[in-house]
């Protein structure tokens, strides 16, 4: 199966064409079950900073054409591919044509999933591209991914390949614009509050110095570690786009993405304004004092790609041999999958509704108007006690939407959606 992930980001944008290996895992006589067993990068683009008109909208005509020449390039069609993503992240998904790029781009390209990624999700597909989820369920340990871009800088925690938590902060490379001799050009907001509270006052972007622009590199590092520590100043509480990390974890490794996370990899004795901003700043600020705070800091297998390398892979699921379907309205395009963090071993009446409910928030969906799938726990036993429970969390979650005019969607792991389906409605 050939699949696509394209990566709006705050600063860059890019494409990656994957083959995606599928087989059945079942015995001969079980109901069959597939999953991926291997994935092949066939095609990576050049990375391009991301085009935007002069009224600081998506360039969509100019994405279209480059992301167009990509499938030249390849070798490939919009027939050939049939998965994938496109995600519009960081300060780019705050452009007010975000959701019309990326459904723009959707329609006119394939029948691909549409994620708009807000910042949860964006955690999440980061974490899975940069290898930070294999890992931990590789090593049954817990895992921290910060994916540091251009705007924002997402966490995603790991823990036996599950999530446990994730959070967005306002603080990246681009949000500080400079040209190559590190004259400051544009001062985002989110770097504006930082310049305020540090040097306390409003600077126009030509009174800031190169010292000052260091200063303001420690700070942006700072931050970032205050978060990963479930420490939050008032300062980062300000910057957060998510609730904060829900407690102090002890992480066995912390991997660090994006484009940032590319400079600390790889570090240059070219000049630090070297892309326009001062992510090479920030790589050398949060390096030292990750290192001078004793975390154990490992190299991703993917840090600049691995959003798009986790739009790509990470975004697509397969069905099962049983289903339920009362509605008429089908296909469903673009659904986005809600998992819990919740085991079903745990639990209790009430517990996996107020889940959901939690992972509506999580995935930055509007609860009445969006469409969604709500999954069951993978641990879930193919029981009639369980099916009954099972139908009873969803007609909990259901009665806290009840204006809600889409239909109920809801996937398992298990091949028990007919049993689920006829339980519901009977």
């Amino acid at each position: 199966m050939r699949s696509i992930g394209i990566d709006l980001g705050t600063t860059t944008s890019q494409v990656i064409f994957s083959e995606l290996e599928i087989v059945n895992t079942a015995g001969p006589t079980s109901v069959p079950h597939y999953e991926f067993s291997r994935r092949d990068i066939l095609y990576v683009s050049p990375v391009i900073f991301t085009p935007f008109d002069a009224d600081g909208n998506v360039d969509v005509r100019a994405l279209d054409i480059f992301i167009r020449k990509q499938y030249e390039l390849a070798g490939l069609t919009v027939q050939d591919v049939e998965s994938g993503a496109v995600i519009i992240t960081g300060e780019t998904s705050k452009a007010r044509n975000a959701r019309e790029t990326v459904m723009s781009l959707a329609a006119g390209l394939g029948d691909f999933v549409v994620a708009t990624a807000g910042p949860h999700l964006e955690s999440v597909i980061a974490g899975r591209g940069s290898g930070a989820g294999a890992y931990s369920e590789k090593n049954a340990a817990r895992v921290l991914n910060i994916d540091v871009g251009g705007g924002t800088s997402n966490y995603a925690v790991f823990e036996g390949g599950r999530v446990l938590d994730t959070a967005c902060l306002n603080v990246g490379g681009h949000l500080l614009q400079t040209d190559a001799g590190g004259r400051v050009s544009t001062v985002h907001a989110p770097a504006a509050i930082i310049v305020r509270d540090l040097l306390g006052e409003d600077r126009a972007a030509s009174q800031l110095s190169t010292q000052d622009l260091q200063k303001v590199a420690e700070r942006m590092a700072a931050l970032i570690i205050e978060v990963m520590q479930a420490r939050p100043s008032k300062l980062a509480q300000q910057l957060l786009m998510t609730e904060p990390l829900r407690e102090a974890y002890r992480f066995d490794a912390v991997f660090i993405s994006g484009g940032v996370g590319e400079c600390m990899v790889r570090p240059s004795a070219e000049s630090p304004y070297r892309f326009g901003d001062i992510g090479p700043l920030l790589a050398q600020a949060l390096g030292r004092q990750l290192a001078e705070s004793g975390f154990p800091v490992r190299e991703p297998a993917q840090t600049l790609r691995a959003t798009v390398i986790g739009a790509g892979a990470h975004t697509l699921t397969l069905s099962g041999s049983t289903v339920w379907n009362k509605y008429q309205g089908a296909p469903l395009r673009n659904v986005p999958v809600l998992h819990s963090r919740m085991r079903w071993r745990e639990f209790r009446p009430g517990a996996l509704s107020v889940a959901w409910q939690d992972a509506v928030k999580g995935h930055d969906l509007d609860a009445m108007g969006d469409v969604y799938a709500l999954a069951l726990p993978d641990d879930i036993p193919a029981t009639c006690q369980t099916v009954w429970q099972a139908a009873l969390e969803l007609q909990s979650f259901s009665r806290t939407q009840p204006g809600s005019m889409h239909p109920l969607v809801a996937v398992t792991s298990q091949d028990i959606g007919k049993a689920l389906g006829m339980e519901l409605f009977r």
